[in-house]
């Protein structure tokens, strides 16, 4: 299911979450704190700073700035692709902090358009880059590119079509559209009332990792998972 993959794509890529990590990661995810003629000091999200040299064959894509100046200064978010330190590619995001961002119970239950009208803040017809972040998802890793390929008009920000295709890149939102149960149900092929690791992994639509997920769950480390431990990892899921 097309919904399924896109939840693996952004949990379980663990080997692309392992690269952005570290004092010489080649992927630099953070937050610019100093902005020079020509190179940026950025603090990572692991808390290593970073001076990152720009060029002219640096590659700049600046995502949701919704009619504001493109430019790079302290504060703005940033998601850069380096070698030696020299920016092959680099995406750009207005500011919007760390606090982390969690769906409420009523959230998990609204439609899109419900939704837009949550994220919608300043009620003016569309959803940009800042209140997404803000209400939605908040991910200095996923956000941009997640962003960037559902503002299909280049407008830097989201009509209610383009929001409806951003949720269906948020991992919370994937999950919710069933409940535990329901999950649990459509998982458990021979109907023993317990989900095998392979259960499991067809659950989640994929063996991608699973080790790490069905560890995750089984809580008693019994080797199977019960609806009660099935349930409780799928709220994991969405409200973490």
């Amino acid at each position: 299911m097309k919904i399924l993959i896109t939840f693996l794509i952004l949990t379980s890529s663990l080997s692309i979450f392992a690269a952005s990590k570290g004092a010489n990661s080649p992927m630099v995810i953070g937050i610019i704190k100093e902005v020079y003629s020509d190179n940026i000091v950025v603090v990572t999200r692991d808390k290593f700073t970073r001076k990152l040299l720009l060029n002219d064959k640096s590659k700049i894509s600046y995502v949701g700035f919704d009619g504001a100046k493109k430019e790079i200064k302290n504060s703005f978010c940033i998601r850069a692709s380096v070698k030696d330190e020299v920016i092959g590619s680099i995406y750009v995001t207005p500011a919007i902090g760390e606090d982390a961002v969690y769906p409420t119970p009523e959230m998990v239950k609204m439609t899109p358009k419900e939704l837009f009208q949550v994220a919608d803040l300043n009620q003016n017809g569309h959803v940009c880059y800042v209140e997404a972040s803000k209400t939605i998802k908040h991910s200095l890793k996923h956000g941009p590119v997640s962003f960037s390929k559902t503002d299909r008009d280049r407008s830097g920000a989201l009509n209610l079509k383009e929001f409806s295709a951003f949720l269906g890149k948020v991992k919370w939102w994937n999950m919710s559209r069933k409940t535990p149960e329901q999950w649990f149900k459509g998982s458990d092929k021979d109907s023993n009332e317990v989900l095998s690791k392979e259960e499991l992994a067809d659950l989640l639509g994929s063996k991608a990792h699973i080790d790490v997920f069905f560890k995750r769950a089984d809580k008693n480390s019994s080797g199977d998972l019960d609806q009660k431990e099935v349930s409780a990892f799928i709220n994991e899921l969405i409200f973490s």
